[in-house]
């Protein structure tokens, strides 16, 4: 039994590595594609708007799969604690099939589908710390490679701090889509920083494998 868990932890680690990397590598394209999303000031999830709407959702599965993987690959040594993961993953899952509204639209005017967004994003940009968190603690207590993780959880931490702070200033009642509010950036650091974390339990649960 232990076996097959094992193996399927590396197969997890194996697939949590490539999706991460396929979703920066259509995220990094996006940009080059969709130049008229100033990255300074309007959010990641607006590319699926575009005429290559379908390169976002694609990235937003394979960045939710690679998370949910994550919480496979470490299931061995963290146990329940890394349920977490699989759980905010629905957030960049849901968000491939939800489509946000643009960052400019009144807020008066947000529609049904872009609530729903919203509530997904939420759940991905507020939990993913919390249970990467989590995850590396459980790690930690069964494998000295663990402790590498809980200590790396600072990373997403730094990312959503950083946006939380724009979202703030964004918060504001006239502030709303404003070019002047640069929301952008942190929005796509805090993303990359997520991702990296989990590249980063993928490497370790493939190292401690060898």
């Amino acid at each position: 039994m232990k076996a097959l868990t094992d193996s399927l932890a590396v197969f997890a680690a194996c697939y949590s590595l490539g999706a991460v990397a396929g979703a920066i590598l259509l995220v990094v394209a996006l940009h080059k594609l969709e130049p008229e999303f100033d990255p300074s000031w309007r959010m990641l999830s607006e590319y699926s708007l575009g005429s290559y709407g379908v390169i976002m959702r694609i990235a937003f599965i394979l960045g939710g799969t690679g998370v949910a993987a994550s919480g496979i690959a470490l299931w061995p040594p963290a146990g329940v604690l890394a349920v977490g993961l699989p759980v905010v993953a629905l957030g960049p899952l849901g968000a491939a099939f939800v489509d946000t509204d643009p960052i400019t639209t009144p807020r008066p005017e947000i529609t049904g589908r872009g609530k729903v967004h919203a509530g997904l994003g939420s759940l991905f940009i507020l939990g993913f710390p919390v249970a990467a968190t989590s995850a590396g603690i459980g790690a930690a207590m069964h494998s000295p490679a663990g402790q590498i993780l809980a200590w790396a959880a600072v990373i997403p931490w730094a990312g959503l701090i950083w946006f939380l702070g724009a979202t703030f200033r964004f918060g504001q009642p006239d502030a709303v889509g404003k070019p002047e509010v640069l929301i952008g950036w942190p929005n796509r650091f805090s993303m990359l920083a997520y991702l990296a974390w989990v590249a980063l339990a993928g490497g370790l649960t493939l190292i401690q494998a060898l």
